[in-house]
């Protein structure tokens, strides 16, 4: 029940959820995954709000027309996939480096492959 309480108090920050998906050390158990599944679930809910109130002043209101506004949407979802397909090839691109994983996640996080003082 404590480590349950602790992880509660760890969503309440971006910084704290990093750190904890950082230490590759520690086991993430149902708690807190479903923790973390509630938190982004919740940003994801905002996120489609906000996309919903934009498109309805952007488009409805006439403020922009439904083309320009089609095609954005087709530009930010090609430059999001080349976004992808970078992380992709450097995920890969580590994958077989021989680089450990817990490196991987501290360069990650901060880049660097060194830990500098700070346990993951």
């Amino acid at each position: 029940m404590v480590m349950w309480m602790q992880a509660v108090w760890e969503m309440l920050s971006d910084q704290k959820i990093w750190n904890l998906l950082g230490d590759v050390q520690r086991p993430l158990d149902e708690d807190i995954i479903r923790l973390m599944f509630i938190e982004l679930f919740s940003r994801v809910k905002v996120l489609e709000e906000e996309n919903l109130a934009l498109r309805v002043l952007l488009v409805e209101q006439g403020l922009v027309d439904e083309e320009l506004y089609a095609l954005t949407r087709r530009a930010v979802r090609e430059f999001l996939k080349e976004k992808d397909d970078e992380r992709a090839a450097e995920s890969e691109f580590f994958a077989r480096s021989g680089i450990p994983f817990p490196e991987w996640v501290n360069f990650k996080l901060r880049g660097t492959f060194g830990n500098n003082g700070e346990g993951l």
